[in-house]
């Protein structure tokens, strides 16, 4: 099947998620250790993480699930554009001068705009207009992100070129059960490629913020910042329904991910890296496997399709009529997946 545009993928201006991944140039461990000069960049993937905090923070973008590899980076990106055309104008002005302050910073640091800077920006109606749509776009989110890191990277490396391989590359995921899988495939990535030999070591993926801030209930003080606080919350509450700003200002949006508690899914997770560890297909225990069938994923087929997700699932994961859906839209008779959807996602 040829390539597809991006546009067929991201509906810019629309509300969706996306799995995004993008790879270092030739493969080079530039994330952690390089097994053949002995370099160790692993104190990059912070740098990652407090980017995607101040992203996160002032884009209306939430990460749902992200994995840093030695030579690589996974997220799930949700975009809720109808947030920022609340905003008033000041709003999103002062959020955008907080990423792009108009200046080089590569010392990870966070630069408050004055109230004159933000001023004169709100006063060009404009250029706000084109910021405004800037704010809630799955490219410009990559670039504030990829370019920090490249020219930091680069600053210590002491030399220029390419960090990453070309444009991030991502496929749509369009509803809960997708999510559930294309999350545990994200989560799972340390210990697929063997940079660690339980879920609970991998300490760069979303899995591991969420563990460190159910650890550390009731220890903190109440309102206290949490290790997840940045993330999209994984339960999606009962009646949960439309946009939910969040008010602590650390995250786009307070809206939950899935229909299950963060316990139900770290059992799952859990269970599922042991198999993949151990090279093992077995069965989904039956108190998981009843949870997986309420979200509408098929148990038999959950472990296969966690490995093979990227296989399966080009560049959409869905149901049936959502694989449909999008091939009339794009003017194809089909596209890549629709079997597999047929076989796990009810």
């Amino acid at each position: 099947m040829p390539a597809c545009a991006r546009r067929e993928i991201v509906r810019d201006g629309e509300p969706g998620i996306y799995h995004i991944w993008s790879r270092c140039v030739r493969r080079a461990y530039l994330l952690g250790k390089d097994p053949l000069t002995g370099k160790n960049h692993s104190h990059r993937r912070q740098w990652v993480i407090e980017r995607l905090e101040l992203l996160v923070a002032n884009f209306t973008i939430d990460v749902c699930f992200l994995a840093l590899m030695s030579n690589h980076l996974h997220l799930v990106l949700r975009t809720t554009p109808r947030l920022v055309k609340r905003m008033g104008t000041w709003e999103v002005a002062r959020r955008w001068l907080r990423v792009f302050p108009g200046k080089r910073v590569l010392d990870g640091k966070w630069i408050e705009p004055t109230e004159q800077q933000v001023r004169q920006l709100a006063e060009d109606k404009e250029k706000i207009q084109r910021i405004r749509k800037r704010l809630s776009n799955i490219s410009w989110f990559m670039a504030a992100l990829s370019e920090y890191i490249a020219r930091r990277s680069n600053l210590e490396d002491d030399c220029t070129g390419r960090f990453f391989e070309g444009r991030f590359r991502c496929r749509e995921v369009t509803d809960e059960s997708a999510l559930l899988v294309c999350g545990l495939y994200v989560d799972l990535n340390p210990i697929r490629a063997g940079e660690v030999r339980t879920p609970e070591a991998a300490s760069h993926c979303s899995a591991s913020f969420r563990i460190q801030a159910r650890a550390a209930q009731g220890r903190k003080p109440t309102g206290a910042p949490t290790a997840d606080g940045w993330l999209a919350p994984l339960s999606l509450a009962a009646g949960q329904l439309g946009d939910v700003p969040s008010p602590g200002g650390r995250r786009a949006s307070d809206k939950g991910l899935l229909p299950m508690s963060l316990d139900e899914y770290l059992q799952l997770f859990d269970w599922c890296g042991r198999q993949i560890r151990g090279k093992q297909q077995g069965t989904v225990p039956a108190d998981l496997a009843a949870i997986v069938e309420r979200i509408g994923v098929t148990s038999e087929e959950l472990l296969a399709t966690v490995q093979e997700f990227p296989q399966r699932f080009r560049r959409l994961a869905g149901t049936v009529a959502q694989f449909t859906q999008r091939a009339a839209e794009a003017g194809r008779h089909w596209l890549q997946g629709v079997r597999c959807a047929a076989r796990v996602f009810r």
